[in-house]
Protein backbone atom coordinates (compact mmCIF):
# COMPACT_ATOMS: atom_id res chain seq x y z
CA UNK A 1 0.00 0.00 0.00
CA UNK A 2 1.43 3.27 -1.05
CA UNK A 3 0.40 6.43 1.18
CA UNK A 4 1.76 9.68 -0.78
CA UNK A 5 1.28 13.21 -0.46
CA UNK A 6 0.43 15.06 -3.54
CA UNK A 7 -1.36 17.90 -4.99
CA UNK A 8 -4.80 15.66 -4.88
CA UNK A 9 -4.70 15.00 -1.03
CA UNK A 10 -7.39 16.43 0.88
CA UNK A 11 -4.86 17.56 3.56
CA UNK A 12 -2.48 19.89 3.00
CA UNK A 13 1.38 18.40 2.12
CA UNK A 14 2.63 19.91 5.23
CA UNK A 15 0.05 18.12 7.72
CA UNK A 16 1.46 15.20 9.26
CA UNK A 17 0.59 11.50 8.22
CA UNK A 18 -1.17 9.05 10.50
CA UNK A 19 1.56 6.24 11.96
CA UNK A 20 0.33 3.49 14.17
CA UNK A 21 1.12 4.27 18.36
CA UNK A 22 2.46 0.48 18.31
CA UNK A 23 5.92 0.30 17.28
CA UNK A 24 6.65 -1.24 13.55
CA UNK A 25 8.67 -4.39 13.33
CA UNK A 26 10.76 -2.59 10.81
CA UNK A 27 11.20 0.82 9.73
CA UNK A 28 12.69 1.26 6.15
CA UNK A 29 14.49 5.03 5.10
CA UNK A 30 14.27 4.60 1.27
CA UNK A 31 12.05 2.98 -1.55
CA UNK A 32 14.53 2.30 -3.98
CA UNK A 33 16.03 -1.07 -5.17
CA UNK A 34 17.49 -2.12 -1.63
CA UNK A 35 14.93 -0.91 0.49
CA UNK A 36 11.91 -2.03 -1.68
CA UNK A 37 13.37 -5.74 -2.07
CA UNK A 38 14.26 -6.24 2.16
CA UNK A 39 10.77 -5.60 2.72
CA UNK A 40 9.61 -7.63 0.17
CA UNK A 41 12.09 -10.23 1.31
CA UNK A 42 11.67 -9.76 5.30
CA UNK A 43 7.78 -10.39 4.27
CA UNK A 44 7.97 -13.31 2.05
CA UNK A 45 10.59 -14.91 4.75
CA UNK A 46 8.30 -14.76 7.57
CA UNK A 47 5.45 -16.65 5.29
CA UNK A 48 8.14 -19.62 4.37
CA UNK A 49 8.48 -19.98 8.46
CA UNK A 50 4.67 -19.89 8.60
CA UNK A 51 5.41 -16.71 10.74
CA UNK A 52 2.31 -13.58 10.92
CA UNK A 53 4.01 -11.20 8.24
CA UNK A 54 5.76 -8.70 9.89
CA UNK A 55 4.78 -4.76 10.63
CA UNK A 56 7.32 -3.25 7.56
CA UNK A 57 7.01 0.57 6.76
CA UNK A 58 8.68 2.48 4.25
CA UNK A 59 9.58 6.20 4.22
CA UNK A 60 10.39 7.94 1.25
CA UNK A 61 11.21 11.16 -0.08
CA UNK A 62 9.98 11.53 -2.91
CA UNK A 63 6.24 11.28 -4.25
CA UNK A 64 6.65 7.49 -5.27
CA UNK A 65 8.80 4.23 -4.79
CA UNK A 66 12.00 3.47 -7.23
CA UNK A 67 12.42 7.09 -8.78
CA UNK A 68 16.21 6.14 -8.98
CA UNK A 69 14.96 2.88 -10.51
CA UNK A 70 12.85 4.11 -13.33
CA UNK A 71 15.82 6.13 -14.89
CA UNK A 72 18.50 2.84 -14.95
CA UNK A 73 19.76 2.01 -17.94
CA UNK A 74 18.25 4.79 -20.03
CA UNK A 75 15.00 3.94 -18.83
CA UNK A 76 15.29 0.71 -20.06
CA UNK A 77 16.49 -0.81 -16.25
CA UNK A 78 19.56 -2.88 -16.50
CA UNK A 79 18.96 -4.96 -13.73
CA UNK A 80 22.27 -7.13 -13.34
CA UNK A 81 24.90 -8.66 -15.28
CA UNK A 82 25.00 -12.00 -16.43
CA UNK A 83 28.51 -13.11 -14.88
CA UNK A 84 29.55 -15.39 -11.86
CA UNK A 85 29.41 -14.34 -8.54
CA UNK A 86 33.47 -14.59 -8.52
CA UNK A 87 33.15 -11.93 -11.83
CA UNK A 88 30.53 -9.84 -9.91
CA UNK A 89 32.85 -9.44 -6.82
CA UNK A 90 35.50 -8.31 -9.01
CA UNK A 91 33.61 -6.02 -10.57
CA UNK A 92 33.88 -4.00 -6.79
CA UNK A 93 37.52 -4.19 -6.38
CA UNK A 94 39.35 -3.92 -3.13
CA UNK A 95 36.06 -3.84 -0.95
CA UNK A 96 34.06 -6.35 -3.06
CA UNK A 97 34.77 -9.64 -1.25
CA UNK A 98 32.11 -7.57 1.49
CA UNK A 99 29.46 -8.76 -0.88
CA UNK A 100 30.02 -12.65 -1.02
CA UNK A 101 27.62 -13.64 1.29
CA UNK A 102 24.93 -11.14 -0.08
CA UNK A 103 25.70 -12.56 -3.54
CA UNK A 104 25.69 -15.89 -2.20
CA UNK A 105 22.39 -15.67 -0.55
CA UNK A 106 20.87 -13.57 -3.56
CA UNK A 107 22.66 -13.86 -6.86
CA UNK A 108 21.65 -12.96 -10.25
CA UNK A 109 20.08 -16.13 -10.73
CA UNK A 110 17.63 -15.58 -8.25
CA UNK A 111 16.84 -12.06 -8.90
CA UNK A 112 16.10 -12.98 -12.34
CA UNK A 113 13.57 -16.07 -10.92
CA UNK A 114 11.95 -13.61 -8.53
CA UNK A 115 11.36 -11.21 -11.19
CA UNK A 116 9.81 -13.79 -13.76
CA UNK A 117 7.83 -14.70 -10.72
CA UNK A 118 6.34 -11.96 -10.45
CA UNK A 119 5.36 -11.50 -14.41
CA UNK A 120 8.29 -9.72 -15.49
CA UNK A 121 10.90 -11.86 -17.38
CA UNK A 122 14.13 -11.03 -18.37
CA UNK A 123 16.80 -11.34 -21.31
CA UNK A 124 20.39 -10.78 -21.76
CA UNK A 125 22.26 -8.38 -24.21
CA UNK A 126 25.52 -6.78 -24.87
CA UNK A 127 27.98 -7.63 -22.23
CA UNK A 128 25.69 -9.70 -20.46
CA UNK A 129 23.74 -6.87 -19.31
CA UNK A 130 20.51 -8.03 -18.26
CA UNK A 131 17.28 -6.12 -19.02
CA UNK A 132 13.33 -6.75 -18.52
CA UNK A 133 11.21 -7.86 -21.68
CA UNK A 134 9.04 -5.28 -21.32
CA UNK A 135 12.54 -2.98 -21.62
CA UNK A 136 10.42 -0.21 -19.51
CA UNK A 137 12.06 0.25 -15.66
CA UNK A 138 8.34 1.39 -15.12
CA UNK A 139 7.39 -2.29 -14.94
CA UNK A 140 9.98 -3.75 -12.28
CA UNK A 141 8.70 -0.73 -10.10
CA UNK A 142 5.26 -1.86 -10.77
CA UNK A 143 6.75 -5.55 -10.18
CA UNK A 144 8.10 -4.67 -6.46
CA UNK A 145 5.14 -2.18 -5.86
CA UNK A 146 3.07 -4.74 -6.44
CA UNK A 147 4.43 -7.54 -4.44
CA UNK A 148 5.35 -4.57 -1.70
CA UNK A 149 1.23 -4.05 -1.29
CA UNK A 150 0.10 -7.82 -1.29
CA UNK A 151 2.81 -8.47 2.13
CA UNK A 152 1.03 -5.35 3.76
CA UNK A 153 3.71 -3.27 3.73
CA UNK A 154 3.04 0.78 4.35
CA UNK A 155 5.06 3.05 1.65
CA UNK A 156 4.86 6.93 3.09
CA UNK A 157 6.24 8.50 0.00
CA UNK A 158 6.71 12.22 -0.08
CA UNK A 159 8.42 15.56 1.18
CA UNK A 160 6.82 15.35 4.32
CA UNK A 161 7.73 11.68 4.66
CA UNK A 162 11.09 12.25 4.49
CA UNK A 163 13.44 11.09 7.88
CA UNK A 164 14.62 14.24 9.60
CA UNK A 165 16.35 12.70 12.24
CA UNK A 166 16.73 9.09 13.89
CA UNK A 167 17.10 8.35 17.03
CA UNK A 168 17.59 5.10 19.38
CA UNK A 169 16.62 4.31 22.89
CA UNK A 170 18.40 1.39 24.55
CA UNK A 171 15.61 0.92 27.31
CA UNK A 172 13.14 0.57 25.27
CA UNK A 173 14.93 -0.80 22.18
CA UNK A 174 13.43 1.11 20.05
CA UNK A 175 13.93 3.32 16.98
CA UNK A 176 12.25 6.72 17.08
CA UNK A 177 12.16 8.70 13.12
CA UNK A 178 11.05 12.15 13.25
CA UNK A 179 9.67 13.19 10.06
CA UNK A 180 9.86 16.11 7.92
CA UNK A 181 6.35 16.85 8.67
CA UNK A 182 6.86 16.06 12.42
CA UNK A 183 5.59 12.74 12.69
CA UNK A 184 6.88 10.16 14.56
CA UNK A 185 7.15 6.52 14.26
CA UNK A 186 8.83 4.12 16.40
CA UNK A 187 10.34 0.45 15.00
CA UNK A 188 12.49 -2.15 16.84
CA UNK A 189 14.50 -2.80 13.84
CA UNK A 190 15.75 -0.04 11.60
CA UNK A 191 17.13 -0.61 8.12
CA UNK A 192 18.97 2.71 6.41
CA UNK A 193 19.22 2.34 2.68
CA UNK A 194 18.07 6.00 1.42
CA UNK A 195 21.53 5.97 -0.80
CA UNK A 196 24.10 8.00 -1.08
CA UNK A 197 24.25 11.70 -3.21
CA UNK A 198 24.27 10.77 -6.54
CA UNK A 199 21.40 11.87 -8.26
CA UNK A 200 20.86 14.66 -6.35
CA UNK A 201 17.67 15.47 -8.15
CA UNK A 202 16.29 12.25 -7.45
CA UNK A 203 16.47 12.67 -3.81
CA UNK A 204 19.57 11.19 -2.85
CA UNK A 205 21.19 13.95 -0.80
CA UNK A 206 23.38 12.45 1.58
CA UNK A 207 21.07 12.03 4.58
CA UNK A 208 21.71 8.78 5.05
CA UNK A 209 25.39 9.31 5.83
CA UNK A 210 23.99 11.75 8.30
CA UNK A 211 22.18 9.26 10.18
CA UNK A 212 24.62 6.73 9.95
CA UNK A 213 26.82 8.60 11.84
CA UNK A 214 24.52 9.83 14.60
CA UNK A 215 24.20 6.15 15.13
CA UNK A 216 27.99 5.60 15.43
CA UNK A 217 29.15 4.86 12.05
CA UNK A 218 32.52 6.20 10.62
CA UNK A 219 31.55 7.48 6.52
CA UNK A 220 34.32 7.07 4.24
CA UNK A 221 34.22 10.28 2.02
CA UNK A 222 31.85 10.38 -0.59
CA UNK A 223 33.18 10.55 -3.63
CA UNK A 224 30.75 11.33 -7.37
CA UNK A 225 31.04 7.75 -9.45
CA UNK A 226 29.95 6.62 -12.83
CA UNK A 227 30.18 10.28 -13.59
CA UNK A 228 30.93 12.30 -16.91
CA UNK A 229 34.26 13.39 -17.13
CA UNK A 230 35.30 17.62 -18.59
CA UNK A 231 38.86 17.63 -20.23
CA UNK A 232 40.88 20.81 -21.20
CA UNK A 233 40.84 20.47 -25.14
CA UNK A 234 38.28 22.93 -26.95
CA UNK A 235 38.23 20.73 -29.96
CA UNK A 236 36.16 18.16 -28.06
CA UNK A 237 33.00 19.63 -28.32
CA UNK A 238 33.02 20.00 -31.98
CA UNK A 239 32.07 15.95 -31.71
CA UNK A 240 29.42 16.08 -29.15
CA UNK A 241 27.11 13.12 -29.56
CA UNK A 242 30.48 10.60 -31.56
CA UNK A 243 30.67 7.63 -29.85
CA UNK A 244 33.31 5.04 -30.06
CA UNK A 245 32.97 1.51 -29.63
CA UNK A 246 35.44 -0.70 -28.16
CA UNK A 247 38.34 1.86 -27.03
CA UNK A 248 40.69 1.79 -23.96
CA UNK A 249 41.26 4.39 -21.81
CA UNK A 250 44.28 4.79 -19.47
CA UNK A 251 44.82 6.98 -16.51
CA UNK A 252 48.24 8.53 -17.95
CA UNK A 253 50.04 10.19 -14.48
CA UNK A 254 53.79 9.43 -15.13
CA UNK A 255 54.76 9.48 -11.16
CA UNK A 256 53.57 6.70 -9.11
CA UNK A 257 50.04 6.59 -8.50
CA UNK A 258 48.81 6.81 -4.71
CA UNK A 259 47.00 4.21 -2.47
CA UNK A 260 43.46 4.47 -4.40
CA UNK A 261 40.25 4.15 -2.00
CA UNK A 262 38.90 1.70 -4.56
CA UNK A 263 41.77 -0.47 -5.42
CA UNK A 264 40.05 -1.14 -9.01
CA UNK A 265 42.45 -1.59 -11.87
CA UNK A 266 42.73 0.30 -15.11
CA UNK A 267 42.45 -0.15 -18.41
CA UNK A 268 39.32 0.75 -18.61
CA UNK A 269 37.73 -0.95 -22.32
CA UNK A 270 34.30 -0.02 -23.47
CA UNK A 271 32.68 2.48 -25.66
CA UNK A 272 33.14 6.44 -24.90
CA UNK A 273 30.85 9.27 -25.58
CA UNK A 274 32.46 13.14 -26.66
CA UNK A 275 29.94 15.32 -24.94
CA UNK A 276 30.04 19.38 -25.14
CA UNK A 277 32.06 19.35 -22.01
CA UNK A 278 33.94 16.54 -22.59
CA UNK A 279 34.38 12.43 -22.26
CA UNK A 280 31.39 10.16 -20.60
CA UNK A 281 30.34 6.25 -22.48
CA UNK A 282 30.74 3.36 -20.08
CA UNK A 283 34.77 3.42 -21.14
CA UNK A 284 34.75 6.63 -19.26
CA UNK A 285 32.65 6.22 -16.60
CA UNK A 286 33.82 3.17 -15.11
CA UNK A 287 37.45 4.60 -14.24
CA UNK A 288 35.59 8.11 -13.19
CA UNK A 289 35.52 7.08 -9.80
CA UNK A 290 39.50 7.03 -10.14
CA UNK A 291 40.00 10.28 -11.49
CA UNK A 292 37.66 11.62 -8.71
CA UNK A 293 39.96 10.51 -6.10
CA UNK A 294 43.29 11.83 -8.18
CA UNK A 295 41.85 14.99 -8.87
CA UNK A 296 42.22 15.45 -5.30
CA UNK A 297 45.70 15.01 -5.70
CA UNK A 298 46.51 15.97 -9.21
CA UNK A 299 45.27 18.52 -11.18
CA UNK A 300 44.58 17.89 -14.42
CA UNK A 301 44.11 14.03 -14.46
CA UNK A 302 45.81 12.83 -17.75
CA UNK A 303 44.06 10.01 -20.22
CA UNK A 304 45.34 7.97 -22.69
CA UNK A 305 42.56 7.01 -25.48
CA UNK A 306 43.10 3.83 -27.70
CA UNK A 307 40.98 4.03 -30.55
CA UNK A 308 42.00 1.08 -32.45
CA UNK A 309 42.80 -1.26 -29.28
CA UNK A 310 42.61 -4.51 -31.53
CA UNK A 311 45.79 -3.19 -33.70
CA UNK A 312 49.06 -2.65 -32.19
CA UNK A 313 51.42 0.47 -33.53
CA UNK A 314 53.28 -1.40 -35.32
CA UNK A 315 50.40 -2.99 -37.28
CA UNK A 316 48.73 0.33 -37.47
CA UNK A 317 52.01 1.65 -39.01
CA UNK A 318 51.92 -1.12 -41.32
CA UNK A 319 48.11 -0.29 -42.17
CA UNK A 320 49.32 3.17 -43.22
CA UNK A 321 51.94 2.15 -45.58
CA UNK A 322 49.52 0.15 -46.87
CA UNK A 323 47.23 2.87 -47.78
CA UNK A 324 50.27 5.31 -48.92
CA UNK A 325 51.36 1.87 -51.47
CA UNK A 326 47.87 0.84 -52.28
CA UNK A 327 45.33 3.11 -52.05
CA UNK A 328 47.57 6.02 -53.08
CA UNK A 329 44.19 7.97 -54.44
CA UNK A 330 42.07 8.09 -51.86
CA UNK A 331 41.85 10.03 -49.29
CA UNK A 332 43.09 9.98 -45.50
CA UNK A 333 40.09 10.86 -44.01
CA UNK A 334 38.15 8.41 -46.23
CA UNK A 335 40.10 5.28 -45.05
CA UNK A 336 40.54 5.84 -41.57
CA UNK A 337 36.93 6.13 -41.33
CA UNK A 338 36.91 2.46 -42.37
CA UNK A 339 38.67 2.54 -38.12
CA UNK A 340 36.45 5.38 -36.30
CA UNK A 341 33.23 7.55 -36.62
CA UNK A 342 33.92 9.91 -39.85
CA UNK A 343 33.30 12.61 -37.57
CA UNK A 344 36.39 11.51 -35.38
CA UNK A 345 38.27 10.58 -38.56
CA UNK A 346 38.40 14.68 -39.67
CA UNK A 347 39.63 15.72 -36.50
CA UNK A 348 42.09 13.53 -36.02
CA UNK A 349 43.28 14.44 -39.63
CA UNK A 350 43.33 17.97 -38.33
CA UNK A 351 44.87 17.30 -35.14
CA UNK A 352 47.86 15.32 -37.25
CA UNK A 353 47.72 18.68 -39.48
CA UNK A 354 46.41 16.47 -42.54
CA UNK A 355 45.08 18.72 -45.26
CA UNK A 356 41.12 17.58 -45.55
CA UNK A 357 41.44 16.42 -49.23
CA UNK A 358 44.74 15.19 -48.58
CA UNK A 359 45.16 11.60 -50.36
CA UNK A 360 47.10 9.02 -48.91
CA UNK A 361 49.94 8.85 -50.99
CA UNK A 362 50.83 12.17 -49.81
CA UNK A 363 50.74 10.79 -46.58
CA UNK A 364 54.82 11.74 -45.28
CA UNK A 365 56.44 9.43 -42.75
CA UNK A 366 56.24 11.70 -40.05
CA UNK A 367 52.04 12.31 -40.56
CA UNK A 368 51.57 8.33 -40.19
CA UNK A 369 53.48 8.65 -37.01
CA UNK A 370 51.61 11.61 -35.90
CA UNK A 371 48.40 9.97 -36.74
CA UNK A 372 49.28 6.98 -35.44
CA UNK A 373 49.76 8.12 -32.01
CA UNK A 374 46.33 10.00 -32.50
CA UNK A 375 44.86 6.60 -33.13
CA UNK A 376 46.61 4.68 -30.19
CA UNK A 377 47.10 7.27 -27.45
CA UNK A 378 45.19 10.73 -28.00
CA UNK A 379 45.22 12.64 -24.93
CA UNK A 380 42.89 14.26 -22.40
CA UNK A 381 42.98 16.70 -19.56
CA UNK A 382 40.29 16.45 -17.15
CA UNK A 383 40.22 18.85 -15.09
CA UNK A 384 36.67 18.30 -13.40
CA UNK A 385 33.60 15.92 -13.10
CA UNK A 386 30.22 16.63 -13.67
CA UNK A 387 29.95 15.93 -9.49
CA UNK A 388 27.09 14.37 -7.75
CA UNK A 389 24.41 16.15 -9.68
CA UNK A 390 24.99 13.61 -12.71
CA UNK A 391 26.91 10.67 -10.90
CA UNK A 392 24.96 7.61 -11.49
CA UNK A 393 26.31 6.29 -7.77
CA UNK A 394 28.61 6.98 -4.96
CA UNK A 395 31.81 5.85 -4.19
CA UNK A 396 32.91 5.84 -0.04
CA UNK A 397 30.15 5.81 2.31
CA UNK A 398 29.66 3.56 5.34
CA UNK A 399 32.82 1.66 6.74
CA UNK A 400 32.51 -1.94 5.70
CA UNK A 401 34.13 -3.18 8.92
CA UNK A 402 31.38 -1.86 10.93
CA UNK A 403 28.60 -4.13 8.94
CA UNK A 404 28.21 -7.86 9.29
CA UNK A 405 28.58 -9.04 5.46
CA UNK A 406 26.46 -12.21 6.35
CA UNK A 407 23.11 -10.28 7.96
CA UNK A 408 23.55 -6.68 6.89
CA UNK A 409 23.66 -5.88 10.39
CA UNK A 410 25.37 -3.43 12.09
CA UNK A 411 28.38 -4.35 14.46
CA UNK A 412 27.50 -1.32 16.55
CA UNK A 413 23.74 -1.93 17.14
CA UNK A 414 22.03 -5.13 16.53
CA UNK A 415 18.85 -3.61 16.01
CA UNK A 416 20.35 -1.37 12.94
CA UNK A 417 21.03 -2.63 9.42
CA UNK A 418 22.47 -0.58 6.18
CA UNK A 419 22.08 -2.21 2.99
CA UNK A 420 22.39 -0.44 -0.54
CA UNK A 421 24.66 2.13 -1.86
CA UNK A 422 25.11 3.84 1.30
CA UNK A 423 27.59 1.65 1.75
CA UNK A 424 31.38 1.48 1.04
CA UNK A 425 31.19 -0.23 -2.62
CA UNK A 426 30.82 0.58 -5.72
CA UNK A 427 30.79 -1.21 -9.30
CA UNK A 428 30.65 -0.25 -12.65
CA UNK A 429 27.86 0.73 -15.18
CA UNK A 430 26.83 -2.32 -16.59
CA UNK A 431 23.75 -3.74 -13.89
CA UNK A 432 26.39 -4.71 -10.80
CA UNK A 433 25.43 -1.77 -8.69
CA UNK A 434 21.49 -2.38 -8.81
CA UNK A 435 22.26 -6.27 -8.21
CA UNK A 436 24.36 -4.55 -4.85
CA UNK A 437 21.02 -3.07 -3.77
CA UNK A 438 19.14 -6.23 -4.59
CA UNK A 439 21.23 -8.55 -2.83
CA UNK A 440 22.30 -6.50 0.06
CA UNK A 441 18.62 -5.69 0.33
CA UNK A 442 17.27 -9.43 0.20
CA UNK A 443 19.96 -10.65 2.65
CA UNK A 444 18.87 -7.57 5.04
CA UNK A 445 15.58 -8.16 5.04
CA UNK A 446 16.08 -11.92 5.38
CA UNK A 447 17.88 -11.63 8.47
CA UNK A 448 15.43 -9.25 10.48
CA UNK A 449 12.53 -11.62 9.59
CA UNK A 450 15.08 -14.49 11.10
CA UNK A 451 15.56 -12.11 14.31
CA UNK A 452 11.99 -11.70 14.49
CA UNK A 453 10.55 -14.80 14.57
CA UNK A 454 13.52 -15.34 17.04
CA UNK A 455 11.76 -12.95 19.75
Amino acid sequence: MIEAMNSDSPQPASAPQHFSAEPLDLLILGAGAAGMMAAISCGETALQMSRPLPRIAILEKNTRPGIKVLVCGGGRCNLTNAGDIDFLIAQFGRNGRFLSPALRHFDNTALRTWFADQGEPTHEEHDGKIYPDSNQARTVVDAMVGRIGQLGVVCHAGAGCAAAHVGWNAASGLFSVRTADGSVVQSRYLLICVGGQSYTRMGTTGDGYRFAESLGHQIIKPRPAIVPLLCRELWVSELQGVAVRDVEVRIAISEPLPRLATGKPTPSVNDLLFTHFGLSGPAVLNLSEIVAELLEKFTPVPLRVDFVRRQSRQEMSAMLRAWHDESGRKLVKTMLAQLVPQRLADMLCRLAEIPVEHPCAALTGRQMHTLTEYLKACRFQVHQTRGFKEAMVTAGGVRLDTVDPNTMQSRLNPHLFLAGEILDLTGPSGGYNLQLAFSTGHLAGWAVAQRLANG
